[in-house]
């Protein structure tokens, strides 16, 4: 990670406690994301194996569980607090016995030839370009010839013209998730320093040259971008 995000410090118990309800406003976002994901992943065999990059407290997991009950979901974060909290869900919901829960970053963790990945706002974070093309190559060495992947983070080109529009439409629809005003003028100055202010076609080459086909831009909900692409 860079040195410019402390994961221990940004998502430890406290954050990690109140991380599902935080963004409950904006919930259809996240509904396209797994409606994405689900598609993207549907053709895999009954028994893949799905890494899960930066996996949170386990949203996509948990989409994913109900739907297809035999895939085994590892699931990788370097916060124990954030992991807690998807292990917790698993346990609730009755699909822990399918998670293999890892508090580590990816490139820790074993390379076990997974059948697809799913990384979700996750590389954005990631603000230098060698850093963040190095955790896309991470997510690629642990992944079968051909596996699918689904990405999306926070992206744009902030040079565009139309770049301040978009990001006041999306500071809005933070307002909406409870957000304050001096929370909106932070969120400002994060592009750049907290969030990676790579643009759409910088993201695409970092992911080929990691060893992804060349990916294709499905869906855009504000400043969030997802690809889908596939291991080369």
């Amino acid at each position: 990670m860079s040195n410019k995000f402390d994961v221990s410090e940004a998502f430890g118990p406290d954050h990690a406690a109140n991380y599902d309800a935080q963004f409950d406003e904006l919930h259809p976002i996240k509904d396209v994301m797994h409606l994405v994901l689900q598609t993207h992943l549907g053709e895999l065999p009954d028994t893949a194996r799905i890494l899960v990059a930066g996996a949170g407290t386990g949203a996509e997991v948990r989409h994913l569980a109900a739907i297809y009950p035999n895939w085994h979901f590892t699931l990788v974060d370097p916060s124990e607090a954030m992991l807690a909290v998807a292990r917790q869900h698993a346990q609730a919901e009755g699909f822990d016995a399918r998670c293999t829960f890892r508090a580590a970053y990816v490139s820790a963790i074993p390379d076990e030839a997974f059948d697809a990945a799913t990384s979700m706002l996750v590389s954005h974070f990631l603000t230098g370009a060698e850093e963040r093309t190095a955790y896309f190559r991470s997510i690629a060495e642990r992944l079968k010839p051909g596996a699918p992947v689904f990405n999306a983070d926070l992206c744009y080109d902030t040079d565009a013209p139309d770049f301040p529009a978009v990001r006041d439409l999306w500071l809005s629809l933070m307002s909406r998730a409870g957000m304050n005003a001096e929370g909106r003028e932070r969120y400002k100055e994060m592009f750049g320093t907290l969030f990676a202010c790579h643009g759409p076609a910088e993201v695409e080459a970092m992911m080929e040259s990691a060893g992804f086909v060349p990916p294709a831009q499905c869906m855009q909900a504000g400043l969030i971008r997802g690809w889908v692409t596939a291991k080369a």
